[in-house]
Protein backbone atom coordinates (compact mmCIF):
# COMPACT_ATOMS: atom_id res chain seq x y z
CA UNK A 1 0.00 0.00 0.00
CA UNK A 2 1.24 3.06 -1.05
CA UNK A 3 0.79 6.56 0.30
CA UNK A 4 1.42 8.51 -2.98
CA UNK A 5 0.74 7.20 -6.79
CA UNK A 6 2.29 9.35 -9.34
CA UNK A 7 0.96 8.77 -12.97
CA UNK A 8 3.52 10.28 -14.74
CA UNK A 9 7.05 10.80 -14.75
CA UNK A 10 7.70 13.57 -16.23
CA UNK A 11 8.78 17.16 -14.67
CA UNK A 12 5.47 17.59 -12.50
CA UNK A 13 5.88 14.30 -11.47
CA UNK A 14 9.33 13.85 -10.54
CA UNK A 15 9.02 17.35 -8.68
CA UNK A 16 6.22 15.78 -6.98
CA UNK A 17 7.73 13.15 -5.73
CA UNK A 18 10.53 15.35 -4.73
CA UNK A 19 9.00 17.48 -2.80
CA UNK A 20 6.62 15.00 -0.56
CA UNK A 21 7.23 13.96 2.81
CA UNK A 22 10.58 11.52 2.59
CA UNK A 23 8.80 8.96 5.33
CA UNK A 24 5.67 8.61 2.88
CA UNK A 25 5.77 5.45 0.22
CA UNK A 26 5.83 7.09 -3.13
CA UNK A 27 5.66 5.22 -6.50
CA UNK A 28 6.00 7.01 -10.16
CA UNK A 29 4.06 4.71 -12.54
CA UNK A 30 5.62 5.61 -16.55
CA UNK A 31 3.95 4.18 -19.48
CA UNK A 32 7.62 5.12 -21.49
CA UNK A 33 10.66 3.51 -21.10
CA UNK A 34 12.27 6.26 -19.55
CA UNK A 35 11.38 9.16 -17.68
CA UNK A 36 11.53 13.26 -18.38
CA UNK A 37 11.52 12.74 -22.15
CA UNK A 38 9.64 15.80 -22.83
CA UNK A 39 12.76 17.36 -20.20
CA UNK A 40 14.95 16.13 -22.79
CA UNK A 41 13.61 18.16 -25.65
CA UNK A 42 12.88 21.64 -23.81
CA UNK A 43 15.43 23.88 -25.05
CA UNK A 44 16.79 21.65 -27.98
CA UNK A 45 17.70 19.53 -25.61
CA UNK A 46 19.34 22.52 -23.48
CA UNK A 47 16.41 22.33 -20.93
CA UNK A 48 15.02 26.01 -21.05
CA UNK A 49 14.32 25.39 -17.27
CA UNK A 50 12.31 28.38 -16.37
CA UNK A 51 12.25 32.16 -17.42
CA UNK A 52 13.93 35.20 -15.47
CA UNK A 53 11.02 37.09 -15.82
CA UNK A 54 7.25 36.12 -15.30
CA UNK A 55 4.40 38.37 -15.78
CA UNK A 56 0.95 36.29 -15.09
CA UNK A 57 -1.05 38.35 -17.00
CA UNK A 58 1.20 38.39 -20.11
CA UNK A 59 2.58 34.69 -20.44
CA UNK A 60 0.25 32.16 -19.41
CA UNK A 61 -3.48 31.78 -20.60
CA UNK A 62 -6.39 30.39 -18.84
CA UNK A 63 -9.33 31.13 -17.14
CA UNK A 64 -7.87 32.49 -13.53
CA UNK A 65 -4.98 34.52 -13.86
CA UNK A 66 -4.61 35.75 -10.23
CA UNK A 67 -4.23 31.64 -9.65
CA UNK A 68 -0.75 31.76 -11.10
CA UNK A 69 0.37 34.77 -8.53
CA UNK A 70 -0.21 32.43 -5.87
CA UNK A 71 1.43 29.76 -7.57
CA UNK A 72 4.24 31.55 -8.23
CA UNK A 73 4.41 33.25 -4.77
CA UNK A 74 4.97 29.36 -3.56
CA UNK A 75 7.43 28.24 -5.96
CA UNK A 76 9.02 30.30 -8.25
CA UNK A 77 11.23 31.06 -11.13
CA UNK A 78 14.23 32.07 -8.84
CA UNK A 79 13.31 29.49 -6.41
CA UNK A 80 13.82 26.71 -9.07
CA UNK A 81 16.83 28.39 -10.66
CA UNK A 82 18.16 28.38 -6.46
CA UNK A 83 17.21 24.72 -6.35
CA UNK A 84 19.22 23.46 -9.56
CA UNK A 85 22.00 25.76 -9.08
CA UNK A 86 22.29 24.03 -5.23
CA UNK A 87 22.19 21.10 -6.51
CA UNK A 88 25.34 21.63 -8.24
CA UNK A 89 24.00 22.77 -12.08
CA UNK A 90 24.54 26.19 -13.14
CA UNK A 91 22.21 28.25 -15.54
CA UNK A 92 22.42 31.18 -17.79
CA UNK A 93 20.22 33.39 -19.26
CA UNK A 94 19.66 33.78 -22.88
CA UNK A 95 17.16 35.62 -25.10
CA UNK A 96 13.89 36.55 -24.26
CA UNK A 97 14.50 35.53 -20.24
CA UNK A 98 15.19 31.88 -21.17
CA UNK A 99 16.93 30.30 -18.65
CA UNK A 100 19.18 27.28 -19.74
CA UNK A 101 21.47 25.02 -18.37
CA UNK A 102 25.07 25.97 -18.81
CA UNK A 103 26.09 22.65 -19.53
CA UNK A 104 23.62 22.61 -22.73
CA UNK A 105 22.75 18.99 -21.44
CA UNK A 106 19.09 18.50 -19.78
CA UNK A 107 19.96 14.82 -19.33
CA UNK A 108 22.24 16.78 -16.60
CA UNK A 109 18.88 17.88 -14.62
CA UNK A 110 16.89 14.87 -15.88
CA UNK A 111 19.23 12.63 -13.87
CA UNK A 112 19.37 14.92 -11.01
CA UNK A 113 15.36 15.01 -10.97
CA UNK A 114 15.31 11.11 -10.88
CA UNK A 115 18.33 11.27 -8.07
CA UNK A 116 16.52 13.03 -5.74
CA UNK A 117 13.30 11.72 -6.28
CA UNK A 118 15.06 8.13 -5.52
CA UNK A 119 16.83 9.58 -2.32
CA UNK A 120 13.47 10.56 -1.72
CA UNK A 121 12.35 6.75 -1.34
CA UNK A 122 10.46 7.22 -4.53
CA UNK A 123 10.06 3.76 -6.22
CA UNK A 124 9.91 4.05 -9.77
CA UNK A 125 8.33 1.37 -12.71
CA UNK A 126 8.55 2.53 -16.36
CA UNK A 127 6.54 0.69 -19.09
CA UNK A 128 3.79 0.53 -16.77
CA UNK A 129 0.60 0.68 -18.77
CA UNK A 130 -2.72 1.29 -16.99
CA UNK A 131 -5.79 -0.47 -18.42
CA UNK A 132 -8.08 0.73 -15.08
CA UNK A 133 -8.24 2.80 -12.37
CA UNK A 134 -10.77 1.72 -8.99
CA UNK A 135 -11.72 4.07 -6.03
CA UNK A 136 -12.85 2.06 -4.01
CA UNK A 137 -13.79 3.08 -0.68
CA UNK A 138 -10.40 5.21 0.21
CA UNK A 139 -8.34 3.27 -1.88
CA UNK A 140 -7.06 3.80 -5.22
CA UNK A 141 -6.54 0.84 -7.15
CA UNK A 142 -4.10 0.99 -10.65
CA UNK A 143 -4.31 -1.97 -12.99
CA UNK A 144 -1.76 -2.66 -15.20
CA UNK A 145 -1.90 -4.43 -18.33
CA UNK A 146 1.07 -7.40 -16.62
CA UNK A 147 -1.95 -8.33 -14.45
CA UNK A 148 -0.25 -6.13 -11.57
CA UNK A 149 -2.21 -3.92 -9.06
CA UNK A 150 -1.01 -0.81 -7.14
CA UNK A 151 -3.14 0.57 -4.44
CA UNK A 152 -2.43 3.62 -2.72
CA UNK A 153 -4.03 6.43 -0.47
CA UNK A 154 -3.69 9.64 -2.62
CA UNK A 155 -3.81 9.29 -6.25
CA UNK A 156 -1.57 12.56 -8.44
CA UNK A 157 -2.45 12.78 -12.18
CA UNK A 158 0.79 14.04 -13.74
CA UNK A 159 0.41 12.79 -17.07
CA UNK A 160 1.09 15.77 -19.87
CA UNK A 161 -1.56 16.48 -22.28
CA UNK A 162 -2.27 15.28 -25.62
CA UNK A 163 0.28 17.27 -27.72
CA UNK A 164 3.94 16.11 -29.12
CA UNK A 165 2.83 12.66 -28.78
CA UNK A 166 6.54 11.05 -29.63
CA UNK A 167 7.41 11.81 -25.79
CA UNK A 168 4.48 9.55 -24.91
CA UNK A 169 1.22 12.11 -24.47
CA UNK A 170 -1.29 10.92 -25.02
CA UNK A 171 -5.77 11.21 -23.81
CA UNK A 172 -5.23 9.65 -20.64
CA UNK A 173 -5.18 12.47 -18.20
CA UNK A 174 -8.49 13.70 -19.33
CA UNK A 175 -9.66 10.11 -19.42
CA UNK A 176 -8.98 9.98 -15.65
CA UNK A 177 -10.93 13.37 -15.30
CA UNK A 178 -13.84 12.20 -17.45
CA UNK A 179 -14.08 8.88 -14.97
CA UNK A 180 -14.34 11.02 -11.78
CA UNK A 181 -16.73 13.69 -13.83
CA UNK A 182 -14.41 16.30 -13.54
CA UNK A 183 -14.74 19.44 -15.61
CA UNK A 184 -12.79 19.94 -18.77
CA UNK A 185 -11.76 22.72 -20.91
CA UNK A 186 -11.50 20.97 -24.60
CA UNK A 187 -7.95 20.72 -25.42
CA UNK A 188 -6.14 22.39 -28.57
CA UNK A 189 -2.69 22.39 -29.69
CA UNK A 190 -0.64 25.43 -28.52
CA UNK A 191 3.13 26.46 -29.58
CA UNK A 192 3.44 25.22 -33.36
CA UNK A 193 3.49 26.91 -36.70
CA UNK A 194 0.82 28.34 -38.53
CA UNK A 195 -0.71 26.97 -42.30
CA UNK A 196 -1.04 30.02 -44.32
CA UNK A 197 -3.04 29.92 -47.89
CA UNK A 198 -0.65 31.86 -49.83
CA UNK A 199 2.53 29.98 -50.97
CA UNK A 200 5.57 30.65 -48.78
CA UNK A 201 7.74 28.37 -50.06
CA UNK A 202 10.36 30.59 -51.42
CA UNK A 203 10.80 32.34 -48.39
CA UNK A 204 11.25 28.76 -46.39
CA UNK A 205 14.31 29.09 -43.70
CA UNK A 206 14.24 33.37 -43.38
CA UNK A 207 14.37 34.21 -39.79
CA UNK A 208 13.41 37.54 -39.31
CA UNK A 209 12.95 40.10 -36.07
CA UNK A 210 9.20 41.70 -37.00
CA UNK A 211 5.59 42.33 -35.37
CA UNK A 212 3.25 39.88 -35.92
CA UNK A 213 -0.85 40.59 -35.49
CA UNK A 214 -3.58 38.14 -35.15
CA UNK A 215 -6.89 39.20 -36.31
CA UNK A 216 -10.78 37.55 -35.85
CA UNK A 217 -12.39 40.34 -38.72
CA UNK A 218 -11.25 43.40 -37.66
CA UNK A 219 -11.08 42.83 -33.98
CA UNK A 220 -7.32 42.53 -32.68
CA UNK A 221 -6.53 38.68 -30.55
CA UNK A 222 -2.76 38.95 -30.40
CA UNK A 223 0.67 40.58 -31.05
CA UNK A 224 4.10 40.46 -30.31
CA UNK A 225 7.05 41.17 -31.48
CA UNK A 226 10.07 38.75 -32.12
CA UNK A 227 12.02 35.77 -33.84
CA UNK A 228 9.98 34.45 -36.58
CA UNK A 229 10.50 31.99 -39.19
CA UNK A 230 8.86 31.39 -42.63
CA UNK A 231 8.52 27.70 -43.29
CA UNK A 232 6.94 25.67 -46.42
CA UNK A 233 3.96 25.34 -45.09
CA UNK A 234 3.55 28.67 -43.26
CA UNK A 235 4.50 30.63 -40.73
CA UNK A 236 6.74 29.94 -37.70
CA UNK A 237 9.39 31.18 -34.58
CA UNK A 238 8.65 32.31 -30.85
CA UNK A 239 6.11 34.57 -31.88
CA UNK A 240 4.08 32.91 -33.75
CA UNK A 241 4.05 29.43 -31.58
CA UNK A 242 2.29 32.13 -28.67
CA UNK A 243 0.03 33.78 -30.87
CA UNK A 244 -1.33 30.06 -31.63
CA UNK A 245 -2.00 29.72 -27.70
CA UNK A 246 -3.88 32.77 -27.70
CA UNK A 247 -6.23 32.04 -30.93
CA UNK A 248 -6.57 28.53 -29.21
CA UNK A 249 -8.36 30.30 -26.35
CA UNK A 250 -10.19 32.34 -28.25
CA UNK A 251 -12.15 29.97 -29.99
CA UNK A 252 -12.45 28.33 -26.70
CA UNK A 253 -14.22 30.93 -25.86
CA UNK A 254 -16.40 30.97 -29.05
CA UNK A 255 -17.39 27.15 -28.08
CA UNK A 256 -15.64 26.24 -31.64
CA UNK A 257 -14.75 22.78 -31.92
CA UNK A 258 -11.94 21.80 -33.50
CA UNK A 259 -13.61 19.76 -36.13
CA UNK A 260 -15.06 23.45 -36.74
CA UNK A 261 -11.52 25.13 -36.97
CA UNK A 262 -10.33 24.93 -40.46
CA UNK A 263 -13.67 26.61 -41.66
CA UNK A 264 -13.63 29.44 -39.09
CA UNK A 265 -10.20 29.85 -40.23
CA UNK A 266 -11.19 30.63 -43.66
CA UNK A 267 -13.67 33.00 -42.76
CA UNK A 268 -12.54 35.26 -39.89
CA UNK A 269 -8.74 34.98 -39.26
CA UNK A 270 -5.91 36.71 -40.86
CA UNK A 271 -2.27 37.40 -39.71
CA UNK A 272 -0.74 40.62 -40.54
CA UNK A 273 3.15 41.01 -40.74
CA UNK A 274 5.03 44.14 -40.04
CA UNK A 275 8.37 44.31 -41.29
CA UNK A 276 10.63 47.17 -39.36
CA UNK A 277 13.99 48.13 -41.39
CA UNK A 278 16.35 45.28 -40.29
CA UNK A 279 13.70 42.48 -41.04
CA UNK A 280 13.10 43.95 -44.99
CA UNK A 281 16.28 42.06 -46.45
CA UNK A 282 16.69 42.20 -50.21
CA UNK A 283 14.60 38.83 -50.64
CA UNK A 284 11.39 40.15 -48.57
CA UNK A 285 11.49 43.52 -49.88
CA UNK A 286 11.43 41.63 -53.28
CA UNK A 287 8.62 38.71 -52.64
CA UNK A 288 6.20 41.23 -50.97
CA UNK A 289 7.20 44.12 -52.99
CA UNK A 290 7.78 45.92 -49.55
CA UNK A 291 9.26 49.47 -49.59
CA UNK A 292 9.06 53.30 -47.45
CA UNK A 293 5.51 53.38 -47.81
CA UNK A 294 4.51 49.79 -47.62
CA UNK A 295 5.94 47.95 -44.57
CA UNK A 296 2.77 45.21 -43.96
CA UNK A 297 1.61 41.98 -45.12
CA UNK A 298 -1.50 40.31 -44.65
CA UNK A 299 -2.20 36.23 -44.97
CA UNK A 300 -5.21 33.74 -44.45
CA UNK A 301 -4.99 31.07 -41.75
CA UNK A 302 -5.69 27.88 -43.66
CA UNK A 303 -5.05 25.70 -40.67
CA UNK A 304 -2.69 24.85 -37.66
CA UNK A 305 0.38 22.41 -37.83
CA UNK A 306 -0.55 19.04 -36.51
CA UNK A 307 -0.92 17.84 -32.73
CA UNK A 308 2.06 15.76 -33.07
CA UNK A 309 4.15 19.05 -33.89
CA UNK A 310 2.22 21.01 -31.13
CA UNK A 311 5.02 21.63 -28.07
CA UNK A 312 1.70 21.86 -25.48
CA UNK A 313 -1.55 21.29 -25.04
CA UNK A 314 -4.01 23.92 -23.97
CA UNK A 315 -7.12 23.48 -22.13
CA UNK A 316 -7.65 20.61 -19.60
CA UNK A 317 -8.64 19.99 -16.38
CA UNK A 318 -10.17 23.43 -14.98
CA UNK A 319 -8.74 25.12 -12.12
CA UNK A 320 -12.25 26.03 -10.76
CA UNK A 321 -12.30 22.19 -10.18
CA UNK A 322 -9.44 21.84 -7.90
CA UNK A 323 -8.09 23.47 -4.46
CA UNK A 324 -5.36 25.48 -4.15
CA UNK A 325 -3.16 22.03 -3.43
CA UNK A 326 -4.68 20.70 -6.58
CA UNK A 327 -6.68 18.15 -4.91
CA UNK A 328 -10.25 17.55 -6.79
CA UNK A 329 -13.12 19.07 -5.03
CA UNK A 330 -15.48 16.32 -5.95
CA UNK A 331 -13.30 13.28 -5.44
CA UNK A 332 -11.19 13.27 -2.11
CA UNK A 333 -7.25 12.26 -2.66
CA UNK A 334 -7.34 12.72 -6.30
CA UNK A 335 -5.19 15.45 -7.53
CA UNK A 336 -3.84 17.17 -10.98
CA UNK A 337 -0.68 18.63 -12.08
CA UNK A 338 1.26 20.02 -15.00
CA UNK A 339 0.16 20.12 -18.74
CA UNK A 340 -3.10 18.13 -17.89
CA UNK A 341 -3.98 21.44 -16.39
CA UNK A 342 -5.91 23.81 -18.13
CA UNK A 343 -2.89 26.48 -17.51
CA UNK A 344 -0.70 26.79 -20.57
CA UNK A 345 2.15 29.40 -21.15
CA UNK A 346 4.11 30.52 -23.73
CA UNK A 347 7.20 29.35 -25.46
CA UNK A 348 10.81 29.84 -23.03
CA UNK A 349 10.41 27.77 -19.84
CA UNK A 350 6.69 28.91 -18.70
CA UNK A 351 5.17 25.84 -19.26
CA UNK A 352 8.18 23.50 -17.67
CA UNK A 353 7.72 26.45 -14.62
CA UNK A 354 4.28 25.28 -14.16
CA UNK A 355 5.19 22.09 -14.16
CA UNK A 356 7.68 22.30 -10.91
CA UNK A 357 5.36 25.06 -9.09
CA UNK A 358 2.14 22.35 -9.52
CA UNK A 359 4.53 19.54 -8.68
CA UNK A 360 5.92 20.99 -5.58
CA UNK A 361 2.52 23.03 -4.06
CA UNK A 362 1.21 19.27 -4.34
CA UNK A 363 4.37 17.41 -2.79
CA UNK A 364 4.48 20.04 0.13
CA UNK A 365 0.81 19.43 0.98
CA UNK A 366 1.18 15.76 1.72
CA UNK A 367 3.39 16.85 4.87
CA UNK A 368 -0.25 16.97 6.22
CA UNK A 369 -0.09 13.26 6.06
CA UNK A 370 3.42 12.56 6.48
CA UNK A 371 3.56 14.24 10.42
Amino acid sequence: MYDIIIIGGGAAGLFCSIAAPKNLQKIILEKNSSLGKKVILSGGERCNVTNIDITPEDDYFWENVKAIHSLLSKFSNYDMIDWVEKHGITTCVEDRGRVILESGKSKDLLDLLIRESTKNRTEIRTRFDITQIEKIDDIFRIHGNDGSIIEGKNLVVATGGKSFSQVGTDWFGYTIAKQFDIEMTDPYRGLCGMVTREDLSELSGSTLDLTLSVYDKNKLLYNEKGAFLFTHTGLSGPIVFNAVIKLGEHLRKLGIKESQQKAYFDEHITIKLTFNEESMTKKVKSFFELDETKNEVLFHLADLKSWAEAKVTGGGVKLSELTNSFESKKIENLYFIGEVLDLTGKTGGFNLQQAWATGYVCGKWFEKIGE
